[in-house]
């Protein structure tokens, strides 16, 4: 494809074009910077699909699609900015995720003989099938969910994108090889030639999480004649025993060859394994929300001194000085009470990470509140849970106890949402079929054939999706 068509067809609409970050048999995703966005030196990707021979038709819907996409809100899916259509290019704008795909993660780990560890397997697909359990209940089929196609933000959260657009390309296995190269993620009734359902979406999803365990996908093959009869008539390979069995019985259910006996994401989220790790993730939402808080007051440290005029708060002078494996005591404004903890990270700058807030780095304004070491003789959590005072700061919010290198404190917003999220899967409601439509050719038909409105009472049109993004 011409650079030139590319940059022109950006520059109509003010994206500073900085480089092409994928290419496919039909577009390219390319890294931009809109004008507006300079002074923030906030990017963007724009994936650019060249529908230049499709009929006016076909082009209106794919657009008219590509909005719906871009109205979803959800803490684990790729936010969708705009999307316009010039010079033959259906342009799809969103947010640039700069910790890469899940795809590199898996490669690099292949590369350096290493495995996940399992709370990072569970954590990655629990956010992935929040999100897909979101989009199912809209009645819109993802149809191209593959490792390349989920992306990790700075905080090293998963995040889905890439959704196909309708009408664009057909979604089936004779396809497939030209338009979205060999099908490791597709189920084997597609394979067959049948239509897509909401369970081929979970088939790709066992896919995925056996590639995070195993380092590779579980079907291969050296063509695509050989790779569709293993998909369709071998046995689904077992996830290593290095995980546990909660996580191994899940691969099974997920790769089962039977659409019917495939559970869909809302029976995943009920799974004890998967159930753990919402709560867990629900609790690190409430902790996030605690650093905002006045912090509580302390008794003096253990040994008497006094804090360092460095880092305000009672524990101000040890602020910055823990060392990995070190124990210590965290205040929680959830529990009211000092929790026993063990340092699990720290990093240059003295922040770092507890077991008991698992993934989330912790500044030194709030050690010097909320951390302290754990002393012989000291008093236990149960007995040293003071009631929440004024803040050490003069009742300002403590900064975030976020990494370096990510971003500053998500907004309100984005917290709503991710609370949201985990409290809808520990109290699930199941809102989408178990057995899934015929989709009439991606139309988002519910079984009775009503067209299913992904928003409800809003009536807004349903997301058809028949074709594929490029991964």
């Amino acid at each position: 494809m011409a650079h030139a068509r590319i940059q022109n067809a950006l520059s109509k609409h003010h994206y500073n074009f900085l480089k092409k970050v994928g290419e496919g048999s039909f577009g390219a995703a390319i890294l931009c910077q809109h004008d507006s966005e300079k002074e923030r030196d906030t990017k963007a990707i724009v994936k650019m699909i060249d529908i230049s021979r499709a009929s006016k038709q076909e082009k209106d819907d794919a657009l008219k699609e590509s909005k719906v996409l871009a109205s979803l809100k959800h803490p684990y899916i790729v936010r969708y900015r705009e999307s316009f259509h010039e010079d033959g290019w259906l342009c799809i704008v969103m947010d640039y995720c700069e910790g890469g795909d899940l795809a590199g993660k898996i490669k690099s780990a292949r590369s350096s003989a290493k495995i996940f560890p399992q709370d990072q397997v569970v954590r990655w697909f629990t956010q992935a099938i929040l999100a897909l359990k979101y989009i199912h209940d809209l009645h819109i089929l993802h149809r191209d969910l593959k490792s390349g196609n989920f992306f990790l933000s700075k905080s090293g959260n998963i995040k889905m994108g890439d959704f196909g657009i309708a009408k664009v390309l057909e979604c089936t296995a004779a396809c497939a090889q030209t338009q979205i190269g060999t099908p490791y993620y597709l189920s084997p009734e597609i394979c067959q030639g049948k239509n897509y359902a909401w369970s081929s979406d979970i088939w790709s999803m066992g896919c995925i999480l056996y590639e995070m365990c195993a380092r590779k996908v579980p079907f291969d093959a050296p063509d695509l004649k050989s790779l569709i009869h293993r998909i369709t008539k071998e046995q689904a390979p077992e996830i290593p025993s290095d995980y546990g069995v909660g996580v191994r019985n899940l691969g099974k259910e997920l790769l089962d060859r039977d659409p019917n006996k495939r559970p869909p994401a809302a029976e995943i989220l009920k799974r004890p394994v998967i159930q753990e790790m919402v709560r867990r993730m629900l609790d690190e939402v409430k902790g996030d929300e605690e650093g905002e808080k006045p912090a509580p007051p302390a008794p003096p440290p253990p040994d008497g001194g006094a804090p360092a005029a460095a880092v305000a708060g009672p524990y101000g002078s040890f602020a910055g000085k823990y060392s990995k494996n070190e124990l210590v005591e965290y205040y929680s404004e959830t529990h009211s009470e000092w929790l026993p903890a063990t340092v699990t990270a720290s990093n240059d700058d003295g922040r770092v990470q507890l077991n008991v807030k698992p993934g989330v780095w912790i500044s030194l304004e709030i050690q010097g509140a909320k951390v302290r070491p754990r002393h012989t003789g000291a008093a236990t959590p149960a007995t040293a849970a003071p009631a929440p005072p004024a803040a050490a700061n003069g009742g300002k919010p403590p900064a975030g106890g976020s990494s370096p290198a990510s971003k500053p404190r998500a907004p309100s917003e984005k917290r709503d949402l991710q609370r949201q999220a985990s409290r809808d899967a520990v109290g699930v409601r199941d809102n989408s079929p178990r057995r899934g439509p015929s989709q009439d050719r991606g139309r988002g038909r519910t079984p009775q054939g009503r067209a299913a409105s992904p928003f409800g009472a809003a009536g807004m049109p349903s997301a058809r999706g028949n074709s594929r993004g490029r991964g």
